[in-house]
């Protein structure tokens, strides 16, 4: 099953023009099978998600985006604002009492930034490897997204690559604040994943790899994409 693991609507921001309706006909056109509604501030409730007209082929879950002392991290599990999460430590605490899952959102994203303004000395590959596997957020979180459609393909490699070096579990999300970025990335699950608990459920079982979109509609593990073998 596909799930696109980081999507934005009207209903969390100002940035974002994407509705329900034209998500879920995008969602489904592209063989999307569910999509997470990660915002930035608002909570989907389970009431708000079943008043929404029927959207049969795709499950809509809702989760939240939240912006830390260590970076944007994505929570699932977490139904409403708790004291203290915009500290990393302590929204991982939060998260692991309510059962959920914690994913450090675009890790890398303007890791690049100074170098590409030639502010900074352009780092040879190994080093920017070297300076990203410190990353202090990836010692807080369950997983990474590896691979963001609001990313440019160097901070996805690096976060590929750093994913194998650390042996850690990673998505892959959209980050669409508009309907034609929908399921650029995703994640396969290997099982169906009906609603909130079985996704935390397969992402805590490990059994998921992050995904992109290929023009021929088919989804290609960036695993497979990329060798993890050789990362």
């Amino acid at each position: 099953m596909i799930v696109d693991m980081h999507v934005h609507t009207w209903r969390g921001g100002y940035d974002s023009c994407l509705r329900v309706p034209s998500l879920v006909e995008e969602a489904r056109a592209k063989g999307v099978g569910g999509v997470c509604l990660t915002e930035h501030m608002h909570f989907w409730s389970q009431e708000e998600l079943h008043s929404l007209d029927p959207h049969p082929g795709v499950v809509l879950i809702g989760a939240i985006e939240v912006e830390t002392d260590m970076g944007h991290m994505l929570a699932y599990g977490l139904k409403h604002y708790v004291s203290g999460i915009h500290r990393a430590g302590e929204l991982r605490r939060v998260v692991d009492d309510l059962g959920g899952f914690l994913v450090a959102a675009h890790p890398f994203r303007m890791f690049f930034q100074l170098e590409d303004f030639s502010v900074r000395p352009r780092r040879p590959w190994t080093q920017a490897v070297a300076d990203a596997v410190e990353l202090p957020s990836l010692r807080v979180v369950h997983a990474m997204e590896v691979v963001n459609g609001g990313c440019t393909e160097r901070e996805n490699a690096l976060a590929l690559e750093v994913a194998g070096i650390l042996g850690m579990p990673g998505v892959g999300g959209s980050d669409a604040h508009s309907e034609g970025s929908v399921g650029c990335f995703a994640t396969i699950f290997e099982r169906d994943v009906s609603g909130e608990a079985d996704l935390i459920g397969e992402l805590k079982a490990g059994r998921f790899q992050p995904a992109r979109r290929l023009p021929s509609g088919e989804f290609l593990s960036c695993w497979d994409e990329v060798g993890r073998e050789q990362l």
